[in-house]
């Protein structure tokens, strides 16, 4: 067993003495942790800095993790041979190489709200010049737009939400924000262009910009997913959703 999973038994075991000893080494374990381990500091760092706004910390992904749905997208932006795409939350950039490879004249642009994964997009992927990385809190991002693409997996989501034994009510990720994030990604996005969400707390279809867009038609498009759905008003309303994740935009 690694440190992490001694001191994690002792938190659990049966013996309050035991437990006792978990939390006094607690505070050393992640004084150890926050300077052995670059990830873990800059995601206190994130969490300081930015409170309540984030609300998805992890930072996992891998290559090609939406077949399908990239495919789909792929096929529906066949007529522009320079799309420009956004890969909103792009953790280590894999989903922005990975949509490169689906669309190999796009131009895409991924940001994430934690400056280590910026940095790991940025010396992981230095030698390719369509993709470009920036924090999610820069000018940058507050100035780009004009994207026929924009691309948020696994993004408005928090794990406390999902997991937490009293989860009757979104407490740490908000439909109020759900909705802003969105309506700020709606202003980024062209007329005709697609907005992709999967594993999200809420349902795009509550929020008010919905009305402006209409599901791309492809097979499993709508899904089901095994996990609980909040409403406007952050009450949980279903154990399982069904949902669509490709949205076309219709500007009207």
């Amino acid at each position: 067993m690694n440190l992490k999973d001694i001191i994690k038994s002792l938190r659990n075991s049966e013996h309050y003495s035991i437990r006792l000893i978990y939390y006094f080494l607690k505070p050393f374990w992640l004084a150890r942790r926050f300077i052995t381990d670059a990830y873990y500091r800059s995601a206190v760092i994130t969490g300081l800095r930015s409170g309540n706004k984030y609300y998805q910390r992890s930072s996992f992904t891998k290559t090609d993790r939406y077949p399908v749905v990239f495919a789909a997208c792929a096929h529906y932006l066949q007529s522009n041979s320079h799309p420009h795409i956004l890969s909103f939350g792009c953790a280590t950039g894999e989903e922005a190489a990975t949509l490169g490879k689906y669309l190999p004249g796009a131009m895409i642009a991924g940001t994430d709200i934690n400056e280590w994964c910026i940095r790991t997009c940025r010396n992981s992927y230095n030698d390719n010049k369509r993709l470009r990385f920036f924090n999610r809190h820069s000018d940058e991002f507050n100035n780009c737009g004009g994207f026929d693409a924009i691309f948020c997996m696994a993004v408005f989501q928090n794990t406390a939400n999902r997991l937490n034994k009293n989860n009757e009510t979104a407490k740490y990720l908000t439909f109020s924000q759900f909705e802003e994030e969105l309506k700020a990604l709606d202003a980024k996005l062209n007329n005709g262009g697609l907005l992709v969400t999967d594993n999200c707390d809420f349902s795009f279809t509550d929020t008010a910009i919905a009305v402006h867009y209409k599901p791309l038609v492809f097979p499993d498009n709508l899904i089901e997913r095994d996990r609980p759905l909040f409403d406007r008003n952050n009450r949980k309303i279903a154990e399982t959703q069904h949902i669509y994740r490709v949205f076309v935009k219709d500007g009207k």
